[in-house]
Parts: structure tokens; sequence; C-alpha cells
């Protein structure tokens, strides 16, 4: 079990700072994206969207200075095709511990 050290307790988060906050990240493989709009609509954070590309509309990050992409996976389990894969975890550093870092496994298909 991991306590927090009193210097810790002492800082206040400031989550928009990129040296105490890594957010997740999605890769898209363009070629299997048909560009249905499944996976932009169930993002809760809505870190995607559908852009033009080659004359046919597809899936990508939102591009930001801070994604809002929180790693939940539901992009990845919306997507029939299987184009979405989650390739980062969020991290929120400061007063959140990680009891258990494994590997990133696909989501539950319903």
């Amino acid at each position: 079990m991991s306590y927090l050290t009193f210097r810790e307790r002492l800082s206040v988060p400031h989550y928009e700072d990129p040296a105490l906050t890594r957010t997740g990240r999605v890769a898209v493989n363009g070629k299997r994206c048909n560009g249905c709009g499944m996976c932009v609509s169930v993002c809760p954070g809505r870190a995607l969207e559908l852009v033009e590309e080659d004359g046919r509309k597809v899936a990508r990050m939102v591009e930001a200075e801070v994604p809002e992409c929180v790693a939940c996976g539901d992009c990845a389990a919306a997507c029939k095709r299987g184009a979405i894969e989650v390739v980062q975890g969020c991290d929120f550093g400061l007063y959140y511990r990680v009891l258990h870092r494994g590997a990133l496994c696909p989501p539950r298909r319903f």
C-alpha cells in the first residue's frame, strides 16, 4: 500500500499541466475505418472527430493542446470493423496512485 507524502499532501494538483497529466491516446486505422461515426458518438471525452481524407470520412483524434481522451475504450468497443485501438492509458499524477499497472487490454465486446 502506498501513502501520500507530506509534500504531496501540500501540493495542489493542476491537471492541465502536461507534467502532471498524461491523457489517453487511441490509434485509428484509416484503411479499416468506414466513417460511420459510431466511435465519435460514444466517446465521453469528445476526443474523436470525423474528417475528410482522400474523398471519404474517417475518424481521428481531435487535435488539442490537452486531448480529452480518458482511454475508456468505448470507441474501440463500438467499432465493428476493429479500426480503433487504445495505445496509451491515462495517468493523473499526484493524488492518484496506481495500484496495479498491467498492459492495456482490448475492451469486452457486447
